[in-house]
């Protein structure tokens, strides 16, 4: 008798910066540590059962047991928290009580891969192009005992082969162009200000701090958006945009005595 396909996982890789994520900072400002352990709590149930799984009260009881100090009205804001965010898909869990996600169903279908499972992504699936599952391999026939005799053919000409293409960076943002997105991005800064527990003229200010920050060292662009937005985090971070334009000022000159001449003494 074959043996089932398995079609949980016994791992799933857990990224380095898995707490610096917009969408964790806002469930971390929120709830603290209790709603970054329930989402981790979450991301083993949901890998264990594949890559999806139904919010029902079975589970929810169970995460409960295993959840000391969370409540079950604690544990259902969590959730609706994690959903609004788009942590999972907001259609699945709204139509079907499906907790999955496009992150969730990449990992899962690139580490079936590499342990050559059959495993394929049909129910739920938020795949553009679903990878298909790999084929099981067979290995190769043995050789006839007596191969036939083979006429060689003179080889037909070979085609140049074109010039390879090389992808062109894309070119970087100004300062005033990644300003001006940070501060219209509300689905960026309002995780932002939970995390930090600032105000919406708080946010502006230390945004304007930024840029002085970032004039005052000859920055005046990024590679991308994204990059400005993890720049202003760090800073933010280390308490360094707190008040920029004082720090300038201490590090600008204060003496502008001529000292004559054109680099030489005067006659």
């Amino acid at each position: 008798m074959a043996r089932p396909i398995k079609h949980g996982l016994d791992y799933f890789p857990f990224d380095v910066d898995f707490f610096s994520d917009e969408k964790l900072y806002a469930i971390s400002g929120e709830f603290g540590i209790k709603g970054e352990i329930t989402t981790i709590k979450l991301l083993c149930a949901v890998y264990r059962n594949g890559y999806y799984i139904e919010w029902t009260e079975m589970l929810k009881f169970k995460l409960l047991k295993e959840l000391p100090g969370v409540s079950a009205d604690l544990l259902d804001q969590i959730i609706k928290r994690l959903v609004k965010w788009d942590f999972f898909n907001k259609d699945l869990f709204d139509s079907a009580s499906i907790l999955t996600s496009k992150g969730i169903q990449r990992r899962y279908q690139a580490i079936s891969t590499k342990m050559h499972r059959k495993n394929a992504i049909t129910e739920y699936c938020l795949l553009d192009t679903p990878v298909p599952a790999p084929a099981k391999q067979t290995p190769p026939s043995p050789p006839s005992p007596k191969a036939p005799k083979v006429v060689t053919q003179p080889a037909p000409p070979v085609a140049d082969a074109p010039a390879p293409v090389f992808k062109q960076k894309s070119a970087p943002v100004p300062l005033d162009d990644s300003i001006a997105a940070m501060l219209s991005d509300t689905i960026w800064s309002e995780p932002v200000c939970m995390r930090y527990n600032l105000t919406s003229e708080q946010f502006k200010h230390k945004v304007a701090n930024f840029k002085l920050h970032c004039l005052s060292r000859e920055k005046r662009e990024h590679d991308d958006v994204t990059d400005a937005k993890r720049h202003f985090c760090n800073l933010l971070s280390q308490g360094k945009l707190n008040d920029v334009s004082a720090t300038i000022a201490d590090n600008s000159p204060t003496d502008y005595t001529y000292s004559g001449g054109f680099g030489s003494k005067d006659i």
